[in-house]
């Protein structure tokens, strides 16, 4: 199934009334069904929902659009999760490549179900079987809250080689799926007797990775004790389901926090976010096993406007915070830096010191730049002039990666103050870096708005009444497009926002609500859409008229104040000049002013085929 077809099947069975309706209690007003908003604090319902436009708009915010601009906005998801989100719910089979990468293997629920399967089967080892037993110690050896536990989904894998693969089979996954799973390593050349395929994860502490719908996509797993293996962690490897560049570990549990804030805490480990959490600070994630990418900071602007590292303070918790912070500007996230003691990480101080020891770090970060130059200095042997200006060529370096200038101009207020010389010498070094190839040196796009707490009520200017109408008609009589098109251009509009507005309705195949909800799902006037489609038509002195007949008259309004706005601007420019341009001036005036007369009586009387005749030959 190709992406629009999938799309348009998801948007017929997600009733908006009830995707909405299971979140924000609706009531029916009359022919309106209204509820209080949930974008916004309000005491009186200004959240209208439209069954038949399937369409959703606020009077007093402004939020609106259709069934997956509410899930995109009150999930903090993008557009892609939004689809999944709902195909979920409405039983559709999400098949589509999400990736684009040509997948062909197993399908992908199956894949979602094999490990939702392996870990009840960790769950059930460390909460309840003898085997899970030396797992029970270890997490109370940690002090690891029975809660906090059982929210991360954290198990126990037996230390056997084949007592999951068994397990996997009886429950009817075949192996094809259990190769694309990633969960099993495999033997190139086994031997006789031996299976091909063998747990992965054997004797280890088992932390399941999930995505932001909360789907298990991979598993890290931790030894219990040092010297049990090599590696102290074991993670998934890369596959359809896992990307590490593209997964946040915690974040599904995060997300609200963090949109709640507009502030992500980004640690290094799975046990320091389960330590945050449990800690009170539910806004904490990590990177899974790499770091921090474009795709992350990608992941973060969706929720956030800052980001706080939270790393260890040895050489390769810093080093790790540089590299970090340069991507997460870029992005146009504004960085700090939460500095732990020496030899302390976060699961350390809860336990030695207690949550709001951990929390007083937290609310003491430092912006990046003032971290950036103290770790700069503290590495030179001697601070004298050579040292002092290889500190401020690289902290200029990075100031120039905010793509905004309003953020460089308070990173350099900053950096100045600390190194001591003069802002203004700063700027004429600072140089705005060139966009990368993944684009995350632009200025990204609008992230979403925020949720309840945060948004206010605004008032948006009004178009003019008939160009307002005009685009009304459009939209709820999309056959009137044919009569529309050859007479009235954007051009011919006042506003530049109906123009705009115009010019995307006209470069659409269909005048479909589906098709216009999509075109401006990203549009800036994605509200005046969604207020469009939700209001109750008023069609003033024109409510008597059919629709076709309004939209004439409309047309031969708007045509007739577009020749007055000409006539205007003609003698502004006949009041400048002299001579035979002043007489050329003049007769054009005049011209205008008959057709402008001419036009009024067509649309006086009702003459609309004498005035297309009028308008095709004064275009």
């Amino acid at each position: 199934m190709n992406l629009d077809t999938l799309k348009e099947e998801i948007r017929a069975r997600a009733d908006i009334v009830d995707v909405i309706g299971r979140v924000v209690p609706l009531k029916r007003a009359g022919s309106a069904i209204k509820g209080l908003c949930p974008f916004h604090q309000e005491k009186t319902p200004s959240f209208n929902v439209d069954p038949k436009k399937q369409s959703y708009y606020c009077f007093g915010c402004h939020a609106g659009g259709d069934v997956y601009n509410f899930v995109m906005e009150y999930e903090k998801v993008d557009f892609m999760t939004a689809m999944e989100r709902l195909a979920q719910q409405t039983g559709v089979p999400f098949e589509y490549d999400r990736d684009g990468s040509g997948y062909t293997g197993p399908k992908k629920d199956r894949l979602y179900a094999i490990h939702e399967q392996v870990c009840t089967w960790f769950e059930e080892t460390l909460h309840r079987a003898p085997e899970g037993d030396s797992g029970r110690r270890y997490v109370e050896k940690r002090r690891l809250g029975d809660g906090v536990v059982k929210e991360f989904r954290v198990g126990y894998s037996i230390d056997s080689f084949d007592a999951l693969l068994k397990r996997t089979r009886e429950a009817g996954f075949s192996d094809e799926e259990i190769e694309a799973s990633g969960l099993f390593g495999i033997r190139e050349d086994p031997s006789p007797g031996r299976d091909r395929f063998y747990d992965r994860f054997r004797g280890r502490l088992m932390f399941p990775i999930r995505d932001e719908m909360g789907r298990v996509i991979g598993f890290s797993g931790r030894v219990l004790t040092p010297e049990q293996a090599k590696a102290k962690y074991v993670n998934s490897p890369e596959t359809v389901l896992f990307k590490k560049s593209r997964v946040l570990y915690g974040i599904d549990l995060a997300r609200k926090a963090i949109s709640n804030q507009r502030q992500a805490l980004l640690c290094e480990g799975q046990l320091d976010v389960i330590r945050c959490h449990e800690a009170g600070l539910t806004h904490a994630v990590a990177a899974q096993g790499t770091a921090v990418t474009e795709e992350h900071a990608l992941i973060f602007k969706r929720y956030a406007d800052e980001v706080i590292l939270l790393l260890d303070s040895d050489t390769a918790g810093v080093k790790a915070a540089l590299k970090s912070a340069e991507i997460l500007l870029a992005s146009g996230l504004t960085v700090r830096v939460a500095s732990l003691p020496e030899g302390e990480d976060p699961d350390s101080m809860v336990i030695h010191k207690g949550p709001e020891a951990l929390k007083d770090i937290v609310r003491a970060a430092e912006s990046f730049v003032l971290f950036q130059i103290k770790t700069l200095m503290a590495k030179e042997p001697e601070i004298n002039e050579t040292s002092r200006m290889r500190v401020i060529r690289a902290v200029v370096e990075t100031i120039g990666l905010a793509p905004e200038a309003a953020h460089r101009e308070e990173l350099l207020q900053q950096a100045a103050k600390c190194l001591g010389v003069r802002e203004e010498a700063l700027r004429q070094d600072v140089r705005p870096a060139a966009p990368r190839p993944g684009g995350t040196r632009q200025a990204p796009a609008a992230p979403p708005s925020p949720p309840k707490q945060g948004r206010t009520a605004v008032r948006i200017d009004r178009l003019p009444p008939h160009e307002d109408l005009f685009l009304e008609l459009l939209c709820f009589h999309p056959e009137l497009e044919t009569t529309a098109r050859p007479f009235l251009l954007p051009r011919h509009l006042q506003h530049a926002e109906s123009r705009g507005i115009l010019e995307t309705l006209y470069g659409l195949d269909e005048l479909s609500t589906p098709r216009i909800q999509d075109a401006f799902r990203e549009h800036p006037s994605r509200s005046r859409i969604a207020e469009i489609l939700v209001r109750k038509r008023q069609l003033s002195g024109e409510k008597a008229l059919a629709p076709e007949r309004a939209l004439q008259d409309i047309i031969m309004l708007l045509r007739e104040q577009a020749l007055k706005r000409q006539q205007e601007a003609l003698q502004v420019q006949l009041a400048q000049v002299k001579g035979d341009k002043a007489a050329d001036l003049e007769t054009e005036i005049w011209q205008l002013t008959l057709v402008a007369r001419k036009l009024r009586e067509c649309r006086m009387s009702g003459d609309w085929i004498s005035a297309t005749k009028l308008l095709a030959f004064y275009d």
